[in-house]
This record gives structure tokens, C-alpha cells and sequence, in this order.
């Protein structure tokens, strides 16, 4: 008696699915540096995924960027590239001031430099851009460094405004005149300091004639960048809160400087010193 074979039937287990499945093509690096497609008359520079660099490297990275891209716009390249030094050096002090602003910049550079190099493509727009971006970047912003020192210098009496200082909005500041310095504001009269001549007549012909002007004393013009203009008195010492970015100077309250002259004492002449510093400064 023959024995039964008996067929036993196993299931074919399959591991990570059909062996027809195709394996996913790696992602490609993503450029960075200079980069050139086909066709392109010159290079562009692919700046990094900032969001992906180190806090550590960062201050490098937007350096070796900042480098990269100005040196192209300054033709360094040789590579048909190249544009008004002004613009460059203007947009080139923006970056410097804040290295930040290179991340922002470096994304849109590339845009302009895509469209500029491409067939048909001119860089005149591009060139464009570096105002309007340098404009965009500093928009609000004082354009000098905030008055956070102290200037000193010589009161002239026979000159209109002078000693002009750039100053920002907000900033606070004390302006200062020697008190032991005199001076005369016309033949014969008494000598005064920059506190003035609390007797003479203030009339609408001098530079200073609203409530608490005095004749003969020390005032201040702040000019706006906007161009309003404020004159104010100051006599020996004043704050004043800057309320724009702009220019203040200083003369003293006279309508007819010609004929001022300063005290003289054992031959030597008075000469009063001015000092703008900010409030709170000793």
C-alpha cells in the first residue's frame, strides 16, 4: 500500500510590500554659491537656508554672503555684472550696520540676478533694485549714529547758526553754555552771558521771539529731515527731546550780530563754550 503524499501549502510572507515597488530617488542637495544655468550670461550666488546654519556660524555665513554679492555687483567678477559705485557703497553700509539684513537680501538678490542673466535678461533693473531696497531697509531709521556722546565747541557771536549736529528721533540731550563768559550785543550796553539781557526788548524781527525768549541769549534751531523747523531758547542749559531725525544749531538771540563783541579782562578774551550732551550724561 503506497503512502498518500500530502501537499502542504505555505504562505509566501511579503516584507515591505510588492517586489515591484521602485525605491525613491534621493533629493538633490540644494545649491549653494555660485550657481550657472544653461544659458545664463553670468553666475548667481545661492545663498543658504539661514534657518539651517548654527547660531555659532551665522555671523560667517552672512559675511562670506555679504562679500560674495557685493563683489559682484562691484564687477569683481568680470562677469558683465556690474554697477554705480554710490548704489553699491550705500546698500554695502546698510548691510554692515545690521548683518542680519544680508538673509533678506541675499533671497531677493538672487531674484533680480535670475532674471537679469537670463536670455533677453538686463541688469538695469536689477541696478534699480539695490535703491529701492537700500531705501526699504532703512525706512523710519535715523540716518546718523544717535547723539549718545558729548560735543563741545566755541560760541561764535558775530555768525548766525552754527555748530550743526545730526541728531535722532527720541533722543534726549542737554545743551550747555559756559556762564562765566560775557559778551556785548551792542556798543554800550551791559555784558551778558548766554542767559541774555532779561531788559532789552524782544520784537519779532529776532530769530527767537516767542515766550521765554530773551535778547542776547543762547537758542537752539532743530531743522527735521522732513524740513519743519523749531527755534527754542535755551540760555545756560535746557533739555530738549528730539522729536525727528534731523539737524540742530545753535547762535544767540540777536538780529544784528556785526556789532557783538566779548568781554576782554587783562587782555585776554571771553569765549563762550557750548556743550551738547545727552541727558543723564555726567
Amino acid at each position: 500500500m503506497s503512502r498518500a503524499r500530502i501537499a502542504v501549502l505555505v504562505p509566501l510572507l511579503v516584507i515591505g510590500g510588492s517586489a515591484s515597488a521602485k525605491k525613491p530617488k534621493p533629493t538633490a542637495a540644494p545649491v549653494v554659491g555660485w550657481h550657472r544655468e544653461a544659458g545664463w550670461t553670468a553666475d548667481c550666488w545661492y545663498p543658504p537656508d539661514f534657518s539651517t546654519v548654527s547660531a555659532g556660524d551665522k555671523r560667517m555665513s552672512w559675511q562670506q554672503n555679504r562679500d560674495a554679492i557685493v563683489g559682484q555687483w562691484r564687477g569683481e567678477r568680470n562677469d558683465g555684472v556690474s554697477f554705480a559705485t554710490t548704489h553699491v557703497d550705500n546698500l554695502e553700509t546698510i548691510l554692515l550696520a545690521k548683518a542680519d539684513r544680508i538673509e533678506s537680501v541675499a533671497k531677493d538678490n538672487l531674484e533680480q540676478c535670475k532674471k537679469a542673466v537670463a536670455p533677453g535678461g538686463s541688469t538695469s533693473a536689477w541696478e534699480s533694485w539695490l535703491v529701492t531696497e537700500a531705501n526699504k531697509l532703512t525706512e523710519g531709521e535715523c540716518p546718523s549714529p544717535p547723539l549718545d556722546y558729548t560735543a563741545f565747541n566755541y560760541l561764535s557771536i558775530n555768525n548766525e547758526w552754527q555748530n550743526p549736529l545730526p541728531v535722532c528721533k527720541g533722543d534726549h540731550i542737554v545743551i550747555h553754555g559756559t556762564d562765566a563768559d560775557y559778551y556785548q550785543i551792542e556798543p554800550g550796553g551791559p555784558f551778558v552771558n548766554v542767559a541774555g539781557d532779561p531788559n532789552a526788548k524782544v520784537t519779532s524781527s529776532l530769530p527767537c521771539n516767542i515766550e521765554g525768549c530773551v535778547k542776547g541769549q543762547l537758542i537752539l534751531r532743530f531743522r527735521s529731515d522732513s524740513g519743519a523747523t523749531v527755534v527754542v531758547p535755551i540760555g545756560l542749559a535746557a533739555d530738549y527731546m528730539v522729536p525727528d531725525h534731523g539737524h540742530i544749531d545753535v547762535m544767540i538771540n540777536d538780529d544784528n550780530l556785526a556789532d557783538n563783541k566779548y568781554k576782554v579782562e587783562k587782555g585776554m578774551e571771553h569765549h563762550t563754550g557750548i556743550e551738547v550732551k545727552p541727558a543723564g550724561a555726567k
